[in-house]
């Protein structure tokens, strides 16, 4: 397996959506880093699923199972919170996508 060319970008889309809330963007930043993390992540999920099922660590299910619910859901909720909570909850995932690719046996254990 693999980690895609822009492994850095997606380090670093990961880290401005993990910030604390008082760094987080206005609005139109918060979808901005939206739209980053579902391009990014969905590049990681398609990736991981080019891997064979039999070849994939165990933590791999887990993380490709929460990227599609979570991508197919979208942002719960009405306020100023709903975006900013979906792009950190994708971060998440995205970083455990990573990790199945960088870490396989590490990943499994996870």
């Amino acid at each position: 397996m693999g980690m895609p060319q822009d492994h850095v970008g997606a380090t670093a889309l990961v880290a401005r959506a993990l910030a604390p809330y008082g760094e987080r963007p206005g609005p139109e930043g918060v979808a901005a880093l939206l739209d980053a993390l579902i391009t990014c992540g969905q590049k990681l999920h398609d990736t991981l699923c080019e891997t064979p099922s039999e070849q994939r660590p165990a933590g791999a299910f887990a993380a490709l199972a929460e990227w599609e619910y979570f991508a197919a859901v979208g942002p719960l909720g009405s306020g100023p919170h709903p975006n900013w909570n979906h792009a950190r909850g994708l971060a998440r995932i995205i970083r455990q996508l990573m990790r199945a690719l960088e870490h396989p046996a590490a990943a499994s254990a996870t």
